[in-house]
């Protein structure tokens, strides 16, 4: 089952890169991510108001809050501003290489030992990433910025994974990720001061969207994904986003109807490929 759920929040996670440009039409990058917070905050206090909860342990709300700013608001405000600025089937091949970076942030930060096949792969991945962000005359004209910083929400990604299974098991998941959001939507307000909110056109399209960012792919995504945790490694939990690339180019080909180039199937392969060997080996 926490398989599933990961899955679940995977496809949730790699359709919202469509969401998000359907949105962009009528709402600047960063508003789009406060409103997908504020809605999903909102929505989750509904729920968590009929739950039975326990209050996180001391110990905990201090993972609780590194893991709210790196993961929701830094992330999702980096995730924003880099998803305007490349495309959606680029975004979804550069989140293949999570699972590499998460391994990244294991062994610089939380000493993890790796094996010599992780190694190769992590080398694989690197290079993957490198065909899919080097200038191109065939892909948008300033897409290299965008796609620089979604790497680096890659490794904000992997310090969410660690951050999140240092909570106790004495908070269940849905206390968790509530309070994940509203901490992540409270530090996000003074980010928007970085960039001018835009509202032009509203549409019933790009409401959707935003509803479904809000609901879909933030609220329930979070807690599908948050439960897989508790069940699966966070190693093994981001070696399944190499699904992201695979839903996300079906996505941005038939909903967006972007141009699905032979360098991005090259790129998003050995990615993939990397992914596969670094996640498939254990320590030394």
């Amino acid at each position: 089952m926490h398989y599933v759920s990961l899955i679940l929040a995977i496809l949730f996670w790699s359709s919202s890169f469509i969401a998000a440009k359907i949105a962009y039409a009528s709402f600047s990058p960063l508003l789009v991510c406060m409103l997908r917070l504020a809605i999903a905050s909102v929505s989750m206090s509904m729920i968590g108001i009929f739950r039975k909860r326990k209050r996180p342990a001391k110990n905990d709300l201090k993972y609780i809050v590194l893991s709210a700013v790196a993961g929701i608001t830094v992330y999702y405000a980096v995730e924003n501003i880099g998803l305007s600025l490349t495309t959606a089937a680029n975004a979804s091949l550069i989140g293949a290489s999570y699972p590499v970076m998460t391994v990244l942030v294991g062994m610089a930060v939380y000493r993890m030992r790796i094996s010599k096949r992780t190694m190769l792969g992590i080398v694989m991945a690197i290079v993957g990433v490198y065909i899919l962000t080097a200038k191109s005359t065939d892909t948008v004209e300033g897409a290299w910025r965008g796609d620089v910083l979604l790497i680096l929400d890659g490794f904000l990604w992997g310090f969410y994974n660690f951050l999140t299974q240092s909570i106790s098991d004495q908070c269940d998941t849905f206390t968790v990720s509530w309070y994940q959001m509203m901490t992540g939507a409270l530090f996000f307000i003074p980010l928007l001061f970085l960039q001018k909110p835009i509202v032009q056109d509203i549409s019933i399209a790009s409401i959707v969207a935003i509803l479904y960012l809000s609901v879909g792919c933030t609220v329930v995504a979070t807690v599908l994904y948050n439960y897989g945790l508790r069940g699966v490694s966070a190693k093994t939990a981001v070696v399944l986003m190499n699904l992201m690339p695979v839903f996300g180019l079906f996505f941005s080909a038939t909903i967006l109807h972007e141009t699905v180039l032979l360098k991005q199937i090259f790129g998003g392969a050995i990615v993939l490929l990397g992914v596969f060997f670094s996640g498939g080996s254990g320590e030394v």
